[in-house]
């Protein structure tokens, strides 16, 4: 009879425990921290060099960023930039050519494949150049280049670069020259 009583007992402590059990909440809520984490793009961080050359294709007409000697001014060319090939590029800015300050300028690196990488360089100002090569490059400037997205495989691309460009003031071959380097952040699976 004490085992029959005992076995009762045992059987009856299961079952209070599987209710038990049964009402408590093992829902997964995942802490906030990580929520955030995982919603962010798996990135990966290349060596940026670019090699390009522009020349002078503004409308000095347009006074959209001031009267003179304050131009709006426009840059296209073409060149090389690791990760994307063959490129051309355009680029606008504002530019005190009394003062060599520029600002505002927008950048747009094309590949061959119709990809595109945009950058921003918010101020610079151009300076004479005193260097090895100042006989043939008679200004340069080096300022920051933020890189701020694209389409195909460069949107959501962040980064940045320094312009390390080299101008050519020869009104018979005006040109700049472009030697700059970075770190360009790629956003991984973008095609």
């Amino acid at each position: 009879m004490i085992m029959k009583t005992a076995v009762r007992i045992f059987f009856l402590m299961a079952v209070i425990s599987l209710f038990a059990g049964c009402n408590k909440t093992n829902d997964f809520v995942p802490d906030k921290e990580l929520q955030l984490k995982s919603a962010q793009p798996i990135t990966v961080e290349v060596p940026f060099k670019a090699n390009f050359t522009v020349k002078d294709y503004s409308d000095y007409t347009d006074r959209s960023c001031g009267a003179a000697p304050i131009y709006s001014l426009t840059m296209k060319g073409e060149g090389n930039i690791n990760h994307m090939g063959n490129i051309t590029t355009e680029m606008t800015f504002c530019c005190n050519t009394s003062d060599g300050s520029y600002w505002d300028t927008n950048c747009t690196f094309v590949a061959a494949n119709g990809d595109e990488l945009y950058a921003t360089i918010p101020t610079g100002k151009i300076l004479p150049n005193e260097g090895d090569n100042s006989d043939y490059y008679e200004t340069y400037f080096n300022d920051k280049m933020y890189f701020i997205g694209g389409t195909g495989r460069f949107e959501g691309a962040s980064g940045e670069a320094m312009t390390n460009a080299y101008v050519h003031n020869d009104p018979a071959n005006w040109h700049t020259d472009f030697f700059s380097t970075g770190k360009l952040i790629l956003v991984k699976g973008k095609k």
